[in-house]
């Protein structure tokens, strides 16, 4: 293919993909203010009410609080105030009033809560730890006390350690258990590599939403580990991580369409299969940010790059547009704003 008939095929690829950006760019992020993890923590207020001695519920009522502040001021970035909360929250436990099946619960959400201090503060072999323990209690309570929506809770802990992994730049472990994730979740798999009993029967038992914001969200922790990478090096992680869950072109039989097709469009554009890409690119984008606004941004930073790399007549339009729409945008992770804002500054020059 020659320079100018490439220049020309891949400009009117761009075009289109920029048009399917611009329709889809007013379309309402669907309300995703409900993680798995949030929804999974409903169910188990429910059960508190209705299966734990009443000792047990005014405890756990006295002390919640100071468990959700010590949350709440770590995700704020005040780690001694969140520090005070915890000591405050691990009150009960010394108390030693729980019944054997308070004291598990209450301590794996605990022992949650409280690895995001550690996550903050780099003390990520304690983080594990905690997530592990927490793992381990939920294990119990799944098979000894029947609470089976803590095996979504163990996936939701399983997905921290991809996080855990991610934040200490082990990008290969946390990529590979994220991968994993997903294929067990799609049934492609039966086993994790984390304690408990599993296979795909558990998974057939939840709620399909449950397991499809599961899967999206997932999905949406690898498109940030991978997001402004170096090009061959995400390659080898990507082409590592999904070397047993071969993607399938259709998009129609999966737990989440939206989400597994971004899959696919980060596959061809890491491959260099860039005509692919952008006519995937151009599908995704005109579907909206919908319940899945962290693929839709993704999709558009790998458009940027896309055009840097060919500096096609329409890149500094994609650019300034970019730039002139980012400053609306809802749920921009922290690290896809960095990488949009030096698009923002390239285009202003």
């Amino acid at each position: 293919m020659s320079y100018n008939f490439r220049a020309n095929f891949y400009s009117e690829l761009l075009r289109t993909t920029l048009e399917s950006c611009r329709r889809s760019n007013e379309k309402h992020i669907k309300n995703t203010t409900n993680s798995a993890n949030n929804l999974v923590e409903e169910h188990l207020v429910k059960l508190i009410t209705t299966r734990l001695p009443l000792t047990d519920q005014k405890l756990i009522s006295k002390f919640v609080n100071a468990r959700l502040r010590g949350l709440n001021a770590a995700r704020q970035g005040n780690l001694m105030a969140a520090e005070c909360a915890f000591i405050e929250a691990r009150i009960p436990l010394q108390l030693n009033k729980f019944s054997l099946e308070g004291s598990l619960l209450y301590e794996s959400l605990l022992e949650q809560s409280q690895s995001y201090l550690d996550y903050r503060r780099g003390d990520f072999d304690k983080a594990r730890n905690r997530i592990f323990k927490a793992i381990a209690n939920d294990v119990v309570l799944e098979e000894k006390y029947g609470y089976e929506i803590l095996f979504l809770h163990r996936i939701h802990l399983a997905h921290n350690l991809v996080r855990i992994d991610a934040q200490r730049k082990c990008f290969q472990g946390a990529l590979e258990l994220a991968c994993q994730i997903l294929s067990y979740l799609e049934g492609v798999s039966e086993l994790l590599p984390i304690p408990g009993i599993w296979g795909y029967e558990l998974v057939a038992r939840q709620s399909p939403e449950l397991v499809a914001v599961m899967f999206a969200e997932i999905t949406s922790e690898v498109a940030i580990i991978l997001a402004g990478q170096n090009r061959q090096l995400a390659r080898h992680l990507f082409a590592v991580s999904f070397a047993y869950f071969h993607l399938e072109t259709d998009d129609y039989r999966h737990c989440h369409p939206q989400a597994y097709f971004w899959l696919l469009i980060k596959q061809a554009f890491l491959n260099n299969d860039f005509a692919t890409f952008l006519g995937r690119a151009s599908n995704f984008l005109a579907f909206g940010r919908a319940d899945t606004p962290v693929l839709w941004y993704a999709t558009l930073i790998d458009l940027i790059t896309l055009c840097d790399e060919f500096a096609l007549p329409d890149s500094e339009l994609v650019r300034r547009e970019v730039a002139s729409s980012m400053v609306t945008w809802e749920k921009l992770p922290q690290k896809f704003s960095s990488l949009l804002c030096n698009c923002a500054n390239a285009a202003a020059v």
